[in-house]
């Protein structure tokens, strides 16, 4: 990655920075609620703007404020209160998340009904009031996430924690901060680099001082890898005090998951290996389950999220199946805690969900809907049956169950943030916000191998080498055989051999060393071994569970077109198809765009959404965003 921006005097608008709690936990005991508001109130200093980033006309802290650390940070239950609070921090950004990654994109577009920031940003032509690119919400977060870090930190050193207790809690809010960061840098390309609370004036003239520099997205994600790889603690919470299930939500998908986010950030800072093996490590994270963050199952029962057909009615037009769909509306079940891997819950006790309004035709405005190019290219699918369209995008069967739109009164409406919605009592404006899940990790893991693949010698691969299949000599052939096998229909028909002794040994395995070590065999008592079932067998690959056929091993032109160019579009069109409107899309076409140093690869897509949209800016845009200075957004914001 190269960045050439330099950001100037930037401006930055400061307001109150305050906590709030996650939805989810409900059930606090009085003495907790009175110590979480002493936490917000701690954490919650009021930052004023008065101009731009210089020494004493940046913030204005008055200390009367503030309370004291003393008199928050006392045992182990502010430690976990203060933990929660950031969660509640953390929630407040989503609708600017999702908006900023997407609308910014080409998956998502704007309505008759939005106004004329939100089409700023969609046209890439935003003004500096406009409250979709106002970057103090991040650095709110920013701030409290510094906060509760050196405080933990204090605690410990007091022993008012156990060393014990404190790992886990600073590496959370460590990678709460780091993935903030990560998504600043993604969308205005320079940003200043905080890492300790402003609590007091004397701490102002330190930005001045070049104490807080700005750093790019490549040196941005350099030094979150390197800060991230030093954090004391990257499993998962285990304390029981943080674990509380309330009305069937559990909290541990809630809190981020720090082995995706390195997973992540190697991967944006092009280190494959390193990301791949991060991303294994979760899709094996459950030993002995043959379903946690694997993609699909048994067909028949269609569990985890199939769809299709019923049985011997494949080609019955009526018999559509559609699965797929629930797992944005359904909680609880073993499906549910298989697939997802960072959700976060909306409950109208305490925060309604924000995305009703923002895509609902029916309770809400409407704002945003799906481009017609996401549209078109679900329908441009073709099923396993030879019939045309995308389980993923409006096919409903006769449960009601859709993909990721439905046409509702005539208007195509994104319904991933509001199908769990209840009409009959509108006023439950419960809801989640998606994050990660387990297709998303299998297709950042194919993208990761992909590239690998290219290090370890897939430029020299042929036509002939791929169709002489000799992947067991070839490890830049087997690695490529990897990403293709998760992206399309899993390992048995992509790892088989010719023994004739049916010995199963040789078959439905990779034989690679780890993170590329991928068993799926599944034996019946008479094969040789008998009655095994490998931790991969029931793995179906991404487009496999949408009952898609696989996109082609190679394309007819690959004398013009990279291997692993080729296999790396489909990887971030399944990306599309699979986990659109999800907040994924922006940083998809950034990061392909800077690896390849191919700014048009953004350029056009975005381009070819508005084009499709009759939006006569579409050539402007193109041209505009053919240059990468163009892509940030300002640093600024006078509202």
């Amino acid at each position: 990655m190269k960045q050439k921006i330099v950001m100037k005097n930037p401006e930055f608008k400061h307001g109150s920075a305050y906590l709030t709690l996650v939805s989810e936990y409900k059930v606090i005991s009085g003495s907790m609620k009175k110590r979480i508001i002493n936490i917000l109130g701690a954490a919650g200093i009021m930052l004023m703007v008065l101009g731009t980033w210089s020494c004493s006309d940046v913030l204005e802290v008055n200390p009367s404020d503030v309370l004291t650390p003393d008199q928050n940070y006392r045992d182990i239950f502010d430690a976990n209160s203060s933990v929660i609070g950031v969660y509640g921090k953390l929630q407040e950004l989503a609708p600017q998340y999702v908006v900023l990654n997407e609308l910014r994109a080409d998956l998502m577009a704007v309505t008759v009904n939005a106004d004329h920031y939100m089409r700023e940003v969609a046209n890439h032509n935003v003004t500096a009031d406009n409250p979709w690119v106002d970057p103090q919400p991040f650095f709110s977060l920013i701030l409290n996430c510094n906060d509760v870090m050196k405080n933990l930190k204090i605690m410990v050193d007091e022993h008012k924690i156990s060393k014990e207790e404190f790992n886990p809690r600073y590496s959370d809010i460590a990678a709460v901060r780091s993935w903030t960061y990560l998504q600043l840098a993604i969308h205005y390309g320079h940003v200043p680099y905080i890492t300790e609370p402003i609590d007091q004036l004397s701490d102002i003239s330190k930005i001045d001082q070049g104490e807080y520099p700005f750093l790019s997205l490549e040196v941005m994600v350099d030094t979150l890898v390197n800060f991230m790889e030093s954090i004391p603690y990257k499993g998962l919470y285990t304390d029981q005090n943080l674990l509380l299930s309330n009305n069937g939500f559990s909290p541990q998908i809630s809190y981020i998951d720090k082995e995706f986010l390195l997973g992540e950030l190697h991967l944006w800072n092009n280190d494959y290996l390193q990301a791949a093996e991060y991303y294994k490590r979760i899709m094996e994270r459950s030993v002995g389950n043959f379903d946690r963050y694997k993609v699909g199952t048994d067909f028949f029962t269609f569990s985890h999220y199939h769809c299709g057909y019923i049985r011997y009615y494949e080609h019955d037009l009526n018999s559509v199946v559609n699965h797929w769909g629930t797992l944005f509306s359904t909680y609880g079940s073993g499906d549910y805690y298989d697939e997802w891997i960072w959700v976060m819950y909306y409950s109208s006790t305490y925060t309604p969900s924000p995305f009703i309004d923002l895509f609902s035709n029916t309770y809400g405005n409407y704002y945003f809907k799906p481009s017609n190019l996401i549209v078109s290219d679900w329908k441009g699918q073709i099923q396993q049956n030879g019939f045309p369209g995308d389980f993923r995008g409006d096919i409903e069967d006769e449960d009601g169950n859709s993909g990721s739109y439905k046409t509702i009164n005539g208007q195509p409406v994104i319904t991933k943030y509001i199908s769990d919605f209840d009409p009959s009592n509108p006023y439950e404006k419960n809801g989640k916000w998606f994050l990660w899940r387990s297709a998303g990790l299998h297709l950042r893991f194919c993208e990761a191998t992909n590239r690998y693949a290219q290090e370890m010698g897939a430029d020299n691969l042929t036509v002939d080498s791929l169709e002489a299949d000799n992947w067991q000599t070839n490890e830049a052939l087997a690695l490529y055989k990897v990403s293709y096998a998760l992206l399309n229909n899993s390992f048995r028909p992509n790892f088989e051999t010719d023994d004739p002794s049916n010995d199963f040994t040789q078959r439905h395995q990779t034989h690679l060393p780890f993170p590329f070590d991928f068993d799926a065999r599944s034996t019946s008592i008479n094969d040789n071994p008998p009655a095994v079932r490998a931790l991969w067998y029931r793995n179906e690959g991404i487009r496999n569970r949408a009952y898609l056929d696989n996109v082609p091993y190679y394309p007819e032109n690959i004398d013009s077109v990279g291997l692993i160019d080729y296999l790396e579009d489909k990887i971030i069109e399944e990306d599309a198809l699979e986990l659109a409107f999800e907040g994924q899309r922006w940083g998809d076409l950034v990061r392909i765009a800077l690896r390849r140093n191919d700014p048009s690869y953004l350029a056009d897509k975005v381009a070819d959404k508005l084009a499709a949209e009759g939006n006569a800016d579409a050539e402007a845009v193109r041209v505009k965003l053919s240059n990468e200075e163009n892509w940030w957004l300002p640093l600024t914001n006078n509202k």
